[in-house]
């Protein structure tokens, strides 16, 4: 026959073991976490130790206030200028053509200067072998001035008359030029005597040796009051 076992004993038995494991844990955690400081602390000084050594090892510099410090080293060398290659481009475009002209050059500038060409002196003949003439004679030059002469009112009323020479050219194409008054009578006679002389049409010309030529004709005109 077994005995029976307490519950209460029981649960104070195991309550107790845990206790116990949990120390010995803690103190197990304790212990490592000692040794790796110590590790830690050890290297720390082993490296103080050594740089300490290291600075001993190095050459002092003495310092004397009386000596000049030393002139400055010369500056490097400039660096060699970095090489540019340039491309030459094709121009595409036409080619254009250029004129240099140099500004100090003797140039000689010709300009031609065309000469004009000297009037021609038309000659005009005071007496001619063949008179020019109104086309139709002499009666048809009357016919002509009594239809178309205009006796002057002022003239008229005042009761001035007389007779006026009016000298013109007959040039060789037969046109009437150069009129004018070579004796006259009174302003307003003058001027319709030169009026109609102008107002003639073409004549015949005069000739010299059978050729057309230019001359002179004094034609009277009598103004006369009926």
């Amino acid at each position: 026959m077994k005995p029976k076992k307490n519950p209460a004993v029981d649960a104070e038995d195991i309550k107790s073991r845990t206790v116990y494991v949990l120390s010995g844990l803690v103190l197990v955690i304790a212990f490592i976490l000692c040794l790796v400081e110590y590790k830690k602390i050890d290297l720390a000084g082993a490296s103080i130790e050594s740089s300490l050594t290291a600075l001993e090892d190095e050459e002092v510099v003495e310092i004397n206030p009386n000596t000049p410090p030393p002139p400055p080293p010369p500056p490097p060398p400039p660096a060699p200028p970095e090489e540019v290659e340039v491309l030459e481009e094709e121009d595409e475009r036409e080619e254009t053509n250029v004129i240099i002209i140099d500004q100090e050059a003797d140039i000689d500038i010709v300009i031609e200067v065309e000469e004009e060409p000297e009037p021609v002196v038309e000659q005009i003949f005071d007496v001619v072998e063949e008179n020019p003439e109104f086309i139709g004679g002499m009666a048809k030059l009357y016919e002509y001035l009594g239809k178309n002469i205009q006796y002057p009112e002022m003239a008229k009323e005042n009761g001035i008359q007389g007779k006026v020479f009016v000298q013109f050219v007959v040039w060789k194409d037969g046109t009437i030029k150069d009129v004018r008054v070579v004796k006259g009578v009174h302003k307003t006679l003058d001027s319709e005597a030169q009026r109609v002389v102008k107002s003639m049409p073409k004549w015949t010309p005069g000739r010299q040796r059978g050729t057309a030529v230019n001359a002179r004709f004094t034609l009277p005109i009598k103004f006369r009051i009926s």
